[in-house]
């Protein structure tokens, strides 16, 4: 790319801008007024954060004597600001995003104009912000997006880890290995998708340089290449160890629970595979398949084109390779591949670099439009011609967003999922339930839940209450959640006729203090009153009794 001057930059500078203000007006219109998100992980997030401002770091905020499984760093922030503000943390769960969100186009613009220049950067900004990520069935989130799911909050971390990648292989600096293991270990912190993607975009990097460095018989250099790495492990390892500390320390990365690992929706079965097809069809996919086919005939910067094009292939390999997981997890075949995260998280970063290579297609066709502009307009003798390509580029991609704006708008993420939290926070009956137990039951206690309900969810796990047994999606990965869900069953099948009688010594092992059930299901536990006390809280919705100890 050309090298611009700095009036050019800053016309550059100042449309991105102006796109990313477009996008942030709609994310803050859509969440500033709430104080409920419609999502239960929302709820999850507000559980480990309010463990963590009532100082349980460290602690599952689910179950008794269990440990931190999640990734800390966003729940941690969240927790920070409502201590700062003092504003109620799920407030600050539901509005953040708009804020907290906007870190990932801003690193995604940042690092795109560092590799490649301004223009492509601008062009790959406004797809990142405009266009849609092609989800099924109104989708789950948008790469920038008012809602403060983990891993659209960590997309920006991917992108300095590029940043930082780059500038340690091309200086071979030990300084700057010792850098990115520090990010990378940060990173962590933040989500693990990111993380297995710069891993092993790294590793595929000095793996060929090892490779040749070994048929050259080269070993000063393989000396050297494996401190490297050593020097980028150790600094990982450092930075991550809030986290490794547990998942690593106490629980030596034995995965009992998968269900975290395996969720799987709409398009994202491996037997949808046309649909996925279908929904990605478009023409966006189109100028990005332009893109591509000229970043490859003429973008030679071999280590930038390197590292773009490995992470095209691992966001492919995981993506298929996560997908996988699930298939043979829920299938009959007996297999079970060790998994990291749910397939659409690696299809995320998959749609990021399409936008990559969207920028450079858009650059590509409207080149001739924009020089014809700018021939007219030097004939004419205007004043500031050297800014004119830099202006009629961001004139153009402007023009477009004004024109996408009004569908825009009409995305699911912007009505539909605030209409559903808008259901949400009218709940009344939950929502006094959510509060009598902020105010009322104390943090170590344990809250039996009935089984068919989403209670145990919302508003109990968002409370940082402990509960025998939650959804297997939002339960510990490291502790055994059918064992906790089929004694959740039979203590409630207990209070309901008395059996089985072996149900009663798990009230002592869990140690539950209390029973939350439906209300108008109440009739139906014949057997409560031996086992309860009285009951501290009712409502239309719910009722709650304290459990007698023995």
């Amino acid at each position: 790319m050309p090298t611009l001057t700095k009036s050019n930059k800053a016309v550059f500078v100042a449309a991105a801008i102006i796109l990313l203000l477009m996008a942030f007006v709609q994310c803050y219109k859509t969440t500033h007024d709430l104080h409920f998100a419609f999502d239960v992980d929302f709820d999850r997030d507000i559980g480990f954060a309010r463990g963590t401002m009532n100082g349980h770091y460290g602690e599952d905020p689910n179950y008794k004597g269990e440990y931190l499984w999640y990734n800390p760093m966003l729940f941690t922030i969240e927790a920070a600001i409502s201590k700062w503000t003092s504003t109620p943390i799920n407030v600050v769960v539901v509005r953040a995003g708009a804020y907290l969100n906007l870190l990932g186009p801003i690193c995604f613009f940042l690092m795109a104009a560092y590799f490649f220049g301004m223009e492509v950067a601008l062009g790959s900004l406004f797809a990142f912000l405009f266009v849609p990520a092609a989800l099924a069935n109104g989708g789950e989130c948008y790469n920038y997006s008012p809602w403060l799911y983990p891993f659209c909050f960590a997309q920006f971390v991917f992108f300095i880890d590029m940043v930082l990648c780059y500038k340690a292989f091309l200086s071979q600096k030990y300084s700057w290995f010792i850098w990115l293991g520090v990010a990378i270990g940060l990173s962590f912190l933040a989500h693990a998708a990111p993380v297995i993607l710069i891993i092993l975009i790294m590793g595929s990097i000095q793996g060929r340089k090892i490779l040749a460095s070994m048929i050259a018989k080269s070993y000063v250099q393989i000396k050297k290449y494996f401190f490297q790495g050593t020097l980028c492990a150790i600094f990982f390892i450092l930075a991550a160890s809030p986290l490794l500390y547990y998942i690593v320390g106490k629980y030596h990365l034995h995965t009992i629970n998968r269900s975290p690992m395996d969720y799987t929706d709409g398009m994202f079965y491996l037997s949808h595979y046309m649909e996925m097809i279908k929904e990605n069809l478009s023409i966006s996919f189109l100028v990005a398949l332009i893109g591509f086919i000229w970043f490859y005939k003429n973008f030679h910067q071999q280590l930038i084109r390197r590292m773009i094009f490995d992470w095209l292939l691992f966001a492919i390999i995981m993506y298929i390779y996560a997908s996988l997981v699930a298939y043979f997890d829920y299938s009959q075949y007996g297999i079970h591949l060790p998994g990291t995260v749910p397939s659409y998280h690696y299809y995320f970063y998959l749609k990021m670099v399409e936008w990559v290579f969207f920028g450079f297609g858009f650059v590509f066709l409207t080149k001739w439009l924009v020089n014809a502009v700018v021939g007219f307009l030097t004939k004419q003798k205007y004043q500031f011609a050297a800014l004119y390509p830099a202006i009629i580029f961001s004139f153009l991609l402007l023009c477009l967003a004004i024109v996408m704006y009004p569908s825009y708008q009409k995305r699911p993420e912007f009505v539909s999922m605030r209409n559903l939290s808008l259901v949400k926070e009218r709940d009344k009956n939950k929502v006094e339930l959510y509060h009598f137990i902020l105010k009322d039951i104390p943090e170590d206690k344990v809250i039996l839940c009935e089984a068919m309900d989403t209670i145990s969810l919302f508003p109990v796990m968002a409370t940082a209450r402990k509960t025998v047994a939650v959804a297997g999606t939002f339960s510990n990965p490291y502790v055994d959640f059918y064992e906790r869900e089929n004694d959740q069953t039979n203590m409630l099948l207990y209070l309901k006729n008395g059996e089985p009688v072996t149900a009663k010594h798990l009230f002592s092992k869990y140690d539950v203090d209390f029973v939350l059930l439906a209300n108008k299901r109440a009739i139906d536990y014949h057997a409560l009153e031996p086992m309860t006390g009285k009951i501290v809280f009712r409502n239309d919705g719910f009722v709650m009794y304290s459990i007698k100890k023995w």
